[in-house]
């Protein structure tokens, strides 16, 4: 009966020499520990131009600078045009600088157009299951607005 008994202790310190050393083998050669366990997911225009809406760049001064600066918030529906022009990504951090267009989403009470230069600031947030990026802070590099004349709410669209 010790016999077994020893022989189980054995066995038991052997399974859990081999399951501990299993889990602390370093990477192939060649490959750092941070790259074979990095599972950031790409920054890329698509995620940009998803995780833009509700963004917001303050500061933002009227082209002539004949009006206050306002505050602007990126919205789904308006139409957006943008380029990258540099993305930075170190660990959970990214910075991203795009040359945008956007304006009003239709039907805005106050139309406006805006472009010019903006620095995104992301970060990495880890959910249960999933990891992504969201924009911590929109900072205005040279982004101007427009304002656009008041369309009549009456008056029938014009179509060319």
């Amino acid at each position: 009966m010790k016999r077994n008994l020893l022989t189980c202790l054995v066995c038991l310190f052997l399974l859990v020499s081999v399951y501990s050393s299993a889990c602390t083998t370093s990477p192939p050669s060649g490959v750092s520990p941070q790259a074979s366990s990095d599972k950031r997911p790409e920054l890329t225009e698509e995620k940009i131009h998803e995780t833009i809406n509700d963004a917001r760049v303050r500061g933002v001064p009227e082209e002539t600078n004949s009006a206050e600066p306002i505050s602007w918030s990126f919205d789904e529906d308006e139409p957006k045009e943008f380029s990258i022009l540099d993305k930075q990504v170190e660990g959970d951090k990214a910075t991203v600088v795009i040359d945008i267009k956007t304006r009003s989403a239709p039907g805005a009470r106050n139309p406006r157009q805006l472009s010019g230069k903006i620095r995104l600031h992301y970060e990495l947030e880890t959910g249960w299951v999933l990891r992504q990026w969201v924009v911590a802070e929109a900072e205005n590099i040279s982004m101007t607005y427009r304002n656009e004349p008041q369309k009549n709410r009456n008056e029938p669209e014009k179509k060319n």
